[in-house]
């Protein structure tokens, strides 16, 4: 029989456990930490076809996670929801929590020339793929076709999703529009969303300076930055950090699915972010970002930048 992961046993946890209990568990498991959330989309129904059901999440069952951890932990900018690659859902989901929650820190990071472009995701063909019936193995390899970074986001295929309804990304004009909202900070999440560790140094380095540039340019001065593929080690490691130090000073943030200490949060520090399974309800959530904090007290970090 395998081993229960924390996953599995904090989200027991949540189903048992009554409201006011948890409240009191997170509060003594979170004091005195900050988390990040990093999510996707958000969606009150999930496509049939989606081949990565773990990246939407209900919205009604993350309003019911922030007003958990909120009742749990009073106070102002510990708590940070994280959308990344600039999906209009999620943006229109800022647009409508930000004002309801002031307490509350929002990053949307967008790959900058994909916004402009209108260009999807590799991943987003992968689905369309699959509606056509393509074998699974044969439709994820188009996630590992060869890049030419002048060229991706070019590509007719990709342009063709970045209206479509399914895939819509949020225009320049509805990202900026966030940024007229105090608790919100727009960022880089790069322009071809590449996963560092599979590529040369020199275009990994040209990827981060043209997103940069491209990102200065539509919404104005870069303050922070999250990795594409965020894991540390695994997907990125301290030649992509310096990489993106030699670009500007800001924050980065990574899939270190950890809290972290407010002291941590300086100048070009690297923060974690909790990688968020949206199928999660929301009791379910808020137990195992307790369950991460405990875990964090315990052991630490492993990684240094």
């Amino acid at each position: 029989m395998a081993r229960p992961t924390l996953l599995s046993l904090s989200t027991r946890a949540g189903r048992a456990l009554s409201p006011s209990v948890l409240r009191a568990v997170t509060q003594r498991a979170l004091e005195g930490l900050h988390v990040c959330l990093c999510l996707h989309r958000v969606a009150p129904q999930r496509r049939p076809t989606d081949w990565q059901p773990a990246l939407t999440i209900h919205p009604d069952e993350l309003d019911g996670a922030v007003e958990l951890l909120l009742a749990a932990r009073p106070g102002a900018g510990w708590l940070t929801l994280s959308f990344d690659d600039g999906y209009a859902d999620a943006v229109a989901f800022i647009a409508a929590r930000a004002p309801r929650w002031p307490r509350v820190r929002f990053s949307c990071f967008v790959c900058p020339q994909k916004t402009l472009r209108r260009a999807g995701y590799r991943w987003d063909l992968v689905e369309r793929a699959l509606v056509r019936g393509v074998p699974r193995a044969d439709a994820l390899h188009l996630l590992d076709a060869p890049v030419d970074l002048s060229r991706e986001n070019e590509r007719e295929d990709l342009r063709a999703l970045g209206e479509d309804d399914d895939f819509r990304l949020a225009t320049v004009e509805e990202v900026r529009a966030l940024q007229r909202l105090p608790n919100v900070t727009v960022g880089n999440h790069s322009n071809v969303h590449l996963r560092a560790t599979g590529l040369a140094d020199d275009v990994v380095r040209a990827e981060y300076q043209e997103s940069c540039d491209d990102f200065t340019r539509l919404f104005g001065p870069l303050r922070e930055a999250a990795f594409p593929f965020g894991t540390p080690r695994a997907e990125f490691d301290a030649r992509h950090v310096a990489m993106w130090r030699e670009v500007g000073d800001f924050f980065l943030w990574s899939t270190e699915g950890r809290p972290f200490r407010p002291e941590e949060r300086l100048p070009r520090a690297v923060l974690p972010r909790h990688p968020v399974d949206g199928r999660l309800a929301a009791q379910e959530l808020v137990a195992w970002v307790a369950a991460r904090a405990v875990k964090f007290r315990v052991r630490g970090t492993e990684f240094q930048y």
